[in-house]
């Protein structure tokens, strides 16, 4: 396996997308430790040497009995990509769709512009200071004087935005332009989290499990489709909240070509949405204690107050996951 400070995780299905998607990049990525993971039994198709290529069968063979916490069919099957990022000692991981491809905004690159962001340290707003300026007002909390360090970069995307089905089908002519602004992710708010276009430190990876979509290794459906990275990242925004880590988001954005089938998306999500309106009061309402990533990710994987055997099997591989690491 590669190593490098740098690893790249690509979820992909087809030849016909990938293939080009890799052509595309090859001058960022070339260098780094590129991951792409087929949602296929086996390998199905060859890709470049510069590039390591892993499918179910070296999921299954890797992780044993365990094995059925990584989602089929579904994108959520990058999650395996992130642990052999971890395994190779990657300080950084960035994930991408196949379908988004570079734009021409790039001042320094894209990779380097994504670590800058990773790099970069944000005032710490549980507190808001009065003064505008750069000193604290009498009053204001010692222990909170402090900047606080960017461990998630959400990035944007251009051409086709990342809807739900049903604002797709109200929107379907919605284009959008590069983006190259970025911002702090508020103190107590949540964000819809898109694998699309994402960059975190490897110390938050034991809890960036992406959640259980799709189908399971056997084929049987799981119950909830397409919410794999937003409700990861609930979990993942009040895990940084309580242990004083920023999330940002904004540029560098990039450009989605392939707008995915709104009929089908809308089929997919209809189970899950009454589930998403609820899952981060709930999340919220959960008293955090631990001082560490992992111990905070055990933490709500017990504290999720849901009924179902969905449930309990999401508690497990939660528990599963973290213990990888």
């Amino acid at each position: 396996m590669k190593s490098g400070d740098f690893s790249i995780v690509i979820p992909t299905i087809r030849q016909e997308s990938i293939t080009p998607f890799l052509k595309a990049w090859e001058c960022e990525f070339k260098g780094n430790n590129v991951i792409v993971v087929e949602d296929n039994p086996e390998k199905s198709f060859e890709l470049p040497k510069w590039v390591t290529h892993y499918s179910w069968r070296e999921i299954d063979q890797d992780l044993g009995r365990d094995s059925w916490i990584i989602a089929r069919r579904s994108a959520a099957i990058r999650s395996y990509g992130y642990y052999k990022a971890w395994q190779a000692g990657s300080k950084y991981i960035l994930t991408l769709d196949d379908d988004c491809l570079p734009e021409k905004t790039y001042k320094n690159g894209f990779v380097k512009t994504m670590l800058e962001n990773l790099k970069m340290e944000w005032p710490n707003d549980t507190w808001w200071n009065t003064s505008r300026g750069n000193f604290y007002p009498r009053g204001f909390p010692y222990k909170v004087r402090n900047n606080l360090k960017t461990v998630v970069h959400h990035g944007l995307w251009s051409n086709i935005p990342d809807l739900d089905g049903i604002t797709q089908k109200k929107m379907p002519n919605l284009r959008t332009k590069p983006f190259t602004q970025t911002e702090k992710v508020p103190y107590g708010q949540y964000f819809p989290m898109s694998g699309m276009n994402l960059a975190f430190r490897n110390e938050i990876v034991p809890a960036m499990h992406f959640m259980l979509m799709g189908q399971d290794k056997l084929g049987e459906k799981w119950p909830y489709n397409r919410f794999d990275d937003i409700w990861a990242g609930i979990f993942v925004k009040k895990i940084c909240d309580h242990l004083e880590l920023a999330i940002s988001s904004g540029g560098p954005s990039v450009k989605h070509i392939r707008a995915s089938n709104v009929d089908v998306n809308i089929k997919k999500e209809r189970s899950g949405i009454p589930v998403n309106e609820s899952l981060w009061k709930e999340v919220e309402n959960i008293l955090l204690k631990a001082d560490s990533v992992s111990k905070c990710y055990l933490e709500l994987a017990k504290g999720i107050d849901k009924k179902g055997g969905y449930w309990t099997k999401l508690a497990r591989a939660m528990n599963i996951w973290t213990s990888l690491f």
